[in-house]
């Protein structure tokens, strides 16, 4: 057995987990071993890859108390890293283990999600996913979330050791970042590209993720949006979107691809978009930070974004994108403004965030959990 044993846990594994496993295999070499417990897909079937960085993948039956019990007494972890959403394998962990330290990893949070979270979501789900989230932030040993937007709202609404977290960011490993770029389409046509990628939802109406009118708005206006999706049997909503775009030749839905073919493939558009709806889900869209941002620089794409509170702070901090009110605004200001010294800085800076580089906080972090 390796000297630093983690359990990793999470309803649906997903990407951010992926880029979490990459980067500690990198730093710790063979000084780690990594166990993956999960309900749904494997990583290898979603993203193409990712199977291979956890020395074990344990499908779970159940994901109770005593089947995280029984993965514990075999696997022996020193630490357990528990991810949402939802927060159900975290109150697991937290109720099979006293002597574990079991961090709790915020990507999500359910109470502002308005619309729901999944389709099946029924009448009185925000009070359910609330009295959830808190117990799993409140009884977990130590958390690490995906944003300062992110924090700051568990630290209002819930009683929690602010000394045992840190904030985390999505970043990207250096295994995918793309090593050449391709030819600009608008170098061809003169017209406007715009990728965007991940997840896209019709099944939830009005959620964050129900981008149909944003994006018939941005064909409206003759900018190109090309759409990749993830995969379908996640979303269940691609028929729809590919309807949307059979309808107009200024939105192209793309087919599902793999992980490093896809950050290869977005690099001959001009930019990313991060626009999200805001009708029903605007704390969340305000507090939460998406994989794609981050992808989308180490793409050399600057990122298009409403006024989302952290994602704004992320672009002007770093000068990695265009910040608008609407699709007219935006459709204007690129029409006026030159944004060349934003398209260079977006390249210049994008080694900055790899999974690599930032891995040492979450290893330090391991060991003050270890030490309490």
């Amino acid at each position: 057995m390796s000297s630093l044993p983690i359990l990793f846990l999470e309803p649906q594994p997903c990407i951010r987990a992926l880029k979490y496993a990459i980067g500690l295999k990198s730093y710790f070499k063979d000084a780690i071993s990594l166990c993956f417990g999960y309900l749904g897909y494997s990583l290898t079937r979603l993203y193409g890859f990712g199977d291979e960085y956890f020395d074990r993948m344990v499908k779970l039956n159940s994901g109770e108390p005593d089947e995280i019990r029984s993965l514990i007494k075999d696997f022996n972890p020193v630490i357990i890293h528990s991810h949402n959403a939802p927060n159900t394998l975290t109150l697991a962990a937290t109720s099979a283990t006293d002597k574990i330290p079991v961090i709790h990893d915020v990507h999500e949070v359910l109470s502002v999600h308005n619309s729901g979270f999944s389709v099946n979501d029924e009448a009185g789900f925000l009070a359910k996913y609330r009295a959830e989230e808190k117990k799993a932030n409140e009884e977990s040993d130590g958390r690490i979330y995906v944003s300062e937007g992110i924090k700051d709202y568990i630290h209002d609404h819930y009683a929690v050791n602010e000394k045992a977290e840190i904030v985390f960011r999505n970043y990207v490993s250096e295994s995918v970042m793309p090593k050449h770029f391709r030819e600009k389409l608008s170098k061809i046509d003169g017209e406007v590209h715009i990728a965007y990628i991940g997840c896209v939802t019709s099944v939830v109406e009005d959620s964050h993720y129900d981008l149909r009118s944003i994006f018939q708005e941005i064909a409206d206006n003759q900018m190109h949006i090309h759409i990749y999706p993830s995969s379908n049997i996640i979303t269940q909503s691609n028929d729809d979107y590919r309807e949307l775009a059979e309808a107009n030749e200024f939105i192209h839905f793309h087919n599902h691809l793999d992980h490093k073919s896809l950050l290869k493939e977005i690099t001959q558009y001009d930019y990313g978009w991060a626009g999200f709806n805001g009708v029903e889900n605007k704390k969340h869209t305000d507090i939460t930070f998406q994989n794609k941002i981050v992808e989308y620089v180490c793409c050399g794409l600057p990122v298009l974004a409403f006024p989302h509170k952290t994602i704004k702070s992320f672009i002007e901090k770093h000068g990695v994108g265009i910040v608008f009110q609407d699709v007219d605004d935006l459709e204007k200001r690129l029409k006026k403004e030159d944004f060349s010294q934003i398209k260079e800085k977006t390249l210049s800076c994008r080694d900055n965030f790899s999974i690599e580089k930032r891995i040492p906080k979450v290893a330090q972090f391991y060991r003050e959990m270890i030490k309490r």
